[in-house]
């Protein structure tokens, strides 16, 4: 592969001076966009951030379920260029949540200097990340906490390209609200997400400043199957950006999504997704005018009470039904909807006020039905 040396120096960021020409602060490490869902939605991740990969749009999406979350992500960046990563998180108590996130970019490539001739050699230029992630949902508000702390890593070989290895220590911050407000569907999911983040606050004795970058985001589920999400960038040394995206899903199982990234060069993503039980995975394709085509996919699974967990997401989707037949007056089918909820959970407190209401508005006592 005829590359020279410092095509790829500038395609991983690695010398300060080049930050300084372009305009740009820190490795583009820090700022690419993780998870094949998000990279679709266009990157407007930080008011959704309800998957494994909430830590590096919001680190305050966490899922404080006992349940433990698994996920891998293989990604096509530019060129040769490509990344592998894997996502851990945890939830403890329905209020506390830990998350680990560990990444590889790597470029392999052979030197060819100015007049052609190699050595023979094949190198690789290498970046990696470790982040350790907390937050704590606070359930009456509905507003959740979060930080992450990362360790950064650039590799350069010395034989190569002499004093371009270096670490660089960051953190991020940030908060998410998930409200029912204006909410038109009925159904467990909230309706308006909203979420800032600060990313890359942070120290490196190798460059002077980092891609600090603060970011709003919203998403508004305007049905229970349709998502629409945008987000707003400012960093401190770049130009402002923003993102929006939607989100179609059938029946909570296959999932289209699409977006567009709003910067100098306007970049667009689409997707799919596949969620079953303890397992989802999704793609994403962004074609490319300046590099090659993109392509991410990335796969989740989840370990722990999952029984539990399809015990509620039954619960729910019983409540929905029992809501739809009230809704239209059926009376004695909303009421069979409630029963096989009290049956899974005889101490719902949703069903047994849904169950005092549906007698209370129908004939059914008065034909001779008992409240049980």
């Amino acid at each position: 592969m005829k590359k020279l040396l410092f095509t790829f120096i500038i395609l991983l960021g690695t010398a300060t001076a080049l930050y300084s020409y372009t305009g740009e602060a820190g490795p583009a490490m820090l700022k690419l966009i993780y998870g094949s869902r998000a990279l679709s939605l266009g990157g407007a991740y930080s008011g959704v951030a309800n998957d494994v990969y909430y830590m590096d749009s919001n680190p305050a999406g966490g899922d404080p379920s006992k349940v433990f979350k698994v996920s891998l992500i293989h990604q096509e960046w530019i060129e040769d260029v490509n990344f592998e990563a894997i996502r851990l998180s945890r939830g403890f108590s329905d209020q506390f949540f830990l998350g680990l996130g560990l990444t590889y970019l790597y470029l392999p490539f052979t030197y060819y200097d100015y007049y052609g001739y190699t050595d023979g050699k094949t190198y690789t230029i290498s970046q990696c990340m470790g982040m350790i992630n907390a937050g704590y949902r606070f359930k009456k508000l509905n507003i959740a906490i979060g930080a992450n702390a990362k360790v950064f890593y650039n590799y350069v070989p010395e034989d190569l390209y002499e004093g371009q290895s270096y670490f660089l220590f960051a953190a991020d911050i940030g908060v998410i609200s998930r409200t029912s407000i204006l909410k038109t569907f009925i159904g467990p999911e909230p309706s308006i997400t909203a979420g800032i983040t600060v990313k890359n606050i942070g120290y490196s004795d190798f460059m002077e400043k980092l891609p600090t970058e603060f970011h709003f985001g919203l998403s508004y589920r305007l049905l229970r199957n349709l998502l629409i999400t945008g987000e707003a960038v400012v960093p401190l040394y770049e130009p402002v950006s923003g993102s929006v995206g939607v989100e179609f899903d059938i029946a909570k199982t296959f999932f289209l999504q699409g977006g567009v990234q709003i910067i100098e060069n306007p970049m667009l993503g689409v997707g799919f997704g596949y969620r079953r039980r303890d397992f989802n995975i999704y793609a994403s394709y962004t074609p490319s005018m300046v590099f090659r085509n993109m392509m991410s996919v990335s796969v989740e699974f989840t370990f722990g009470q999952t029984k539990s967990l399809e015990t509620k997401k039954e619960i729910e989707r019983l409540m929905v039904a029992a809501l739809d037949s009230f809704g239209k007056k059926d009376y004695e089918g909303a009421l069979g909807y409630v029963e096989k909820v009290l049956e899974l959970d005889p101490r719902n407190r949703r069903a047994r006020l849904l169950k005092k209401v549906i007698f209370q508005e129908s004939d059914l006592n008065g034909n001779g039905g008992k409240e049980r």
